[in-house]
């Protein structure tokens, strides 16, 4: 992967980002520590005291009185010394760091490091002292010997950026960092992943969430970070659910308001049609009835949709197969207007838990679909499975697999649709399957995959519609309450 595409990942990432951070912040602290180390270093003049120096002094000026009298003796003895003084702290490399020291006998100078700064005209004796020397600030500590005119003065720089430069080639400042920072990853990510584990429980909560739940939200609120989020959401969860029981209530209202003029249209219509003069006035009269035939059954189906959004169930034991028969006898007159025969097929008696209107709304708008989309002399058939399924099949045209998923959104309509209609029948018979536990699956019926089609044509393929409820699910349903 390349720095790129790791950067573009890390910031597309929440955990990756507070890692991320974690990461610099440490960086910053560890330079701004080291900042402080180098300068500390540079203005320690603390080292220079004589409780320090003195002794170091003292042992150079020993050496000195003690060979006096043997000068090559002792310029071989004070070279040894001055290299072990410079290996001590593996420092002989480094001038910013280095001891170095000018070994005097009067005013001869008996010894000198060699490099920078060379000869060092110190002034002051058993104290610190501060010299610039070519531009470069140095620390000097003099002390005479109490046995002869020897003196030895101890030279180190006091210049912070070169004690910096000198401290980052030898890798003290870079390497431990690069050498821990790689075992900080790992805790630094899983603290962030355990820090963040209420904003997963929050998440786990929406996505479990099914579409009709608003009330507001629970886990949320326990933590302050999280409390805005939640309040948020739950305003927002307030706002919609506030605007889907005005939106209900209007609805409901408008098709209640509604059924009163369309009843009182269709029963002047009927009388005009006893009075009809001619067969332009009985055709559109008929017209008339039809139109007002599919209004009210729009009113029935908006009252229906309300219904089955409002959130209020009243269960019973009922017996599905006695249902469908009695909603078949209901809707017998509709198929023999249509010309089509309803065939019903019951396995055994089966008994579910369910909502009766709802239920009655989802057989109902089945079997009518059907039967407005079957052809003439063509069999809607009707069958009840042991295994508290429901199939509804028709030999009509059928709903192409590119549309099967649409179908079940409210309004929407098969493009190209020969028959009239609101789009609402599937919607309401997958609003009432869902909230009993039920799946609804739409397939071709007997005339489509390689059938003859039938009565509808060889372009017909039908449509088989299943309802299936699941028992196991049933048998935990809890009521919400009736209405």
């Amino acid at each position: 992967m390349t720095p790129a595409a790791l950067w573009r990942r890390l910031r597309g990432s929440l955990v990756g980002r507070l890692v991320l951070a974690q990461m610099l912040t440490v960086l910053l602290l560890w330079s701004a520590a080291m900042a402080y180390f180098v300068w500390d270093t540079a203005r320690y003049d603390e080292i220079f005291e004589p409780g320090h120096m003195g002794p170091r002094a003292d042992m150079i000026l020993a050496l000195v009185d003690s060979l006096a009298d043997r000068p090559e003796q002792l310029q071989e003895v004070l070279r040894k010394l001055d290299v072990f003084q410079r290996r001590e702290n593996h420092e002989q490399d480094d001038l910013a760091l280095r001891m170095s020291m000018n070994v005097w006998l009067g005013d001869r100078l008996l010894y000198a490091s060699p490099g920078s700064p060379g000869v060092v005209p110190a002034t002051q004796q058993r104290r610190l002292e501060k010299l610039v020397i070519d531009g470069l600030p140095w620390r000097t500590y003099t002390q005479p010997s109490a046995r002869s005119a020897a003196r030895v003065t101890l030279i180190r720089s006091g210049h912070a950026v070169s004690i910096l430069f000198a401290l980052g080639e030898r890798g003290i400042l870079i390497l431990p960092l690069l050498i821990s920072l790689p075992f900080l990853v790992l805790p630094a990510w899983w603290s962030v992943r355990l820090a963040l584990r209420p904003w997963r429980r929050f998440s786990q909560e929406i996505e479990t969430r099914s579409p009709g739940d608003l009330a507001p939200l629970r886990f949320g609120s326990a933590y302050r970070e999280l409390r805005p989020v939640a309040d948020a959401v739950n305003t927002l969860l307030a706002r919609v659910a506030a605007s889907l029981v005005r939106e209900r209530s209007f609805i409901a209202d408008a098709a209640h308001e509604l059924r009163t003029p369309l009843a009182a249209m269709r029963i002047n219509i009927e009388a005009l049609q006893a009075h009809r003069g001619d067969a332009r006035d009985a055709e559109l009269l008929d017209g008339l009835v039809r139109s007002g035939e599919r209004a009210s059954r729009l009113v029935a189906q908006l009252l229906g949709l309300m219904r089955s959004d409002s959130g209020r169930t009243q269960v019973v034991r009922l017996s599905l197969d006695g249902l469908v028969q009695d909603r078949l006898a209901a809707l017998s007159g509709l198929a023999t207007q249509r010309g089509v025969e309803l065939e019903l097929a019951c396995a055994e008696r089966c008994e579910i838990e369910a909502e009766r209107e709802g239920l009655t709304s989802l057989v109902d708008n089945l079997v009518e679909n059907a039967i407005k989309y079957a052809p003439a002399g063509s069999t809607v058939s009707v069958r009840v499975g042991a295994d508290a399924s429901l199939v509804v099949e028709d030999a009509g045209p059928g709903i192409a697999a590119d549309w099967r998923e649409r179908v079940f959104d409210r309004f929407f309509r098969v493009p190209d649709q020969a028959q009239p209609g609101s789009g609402l029948g599937l919607a309401i018979v997958k609003s009432v399957a869902d909230r009993h536990g039920a799946t609804v699956e739409l397939a071709d019926g007997a005339g489509g995959a390689g059938g003859s089609g039938g009565p509808g044509g060889p372009e017909a393929r039908g449509l088989r519609v299943t309802v299936r409820w699941n028992m196991a699910e049933r048998a935990g349903f809890e009521p919400a309450g009736g209405y």
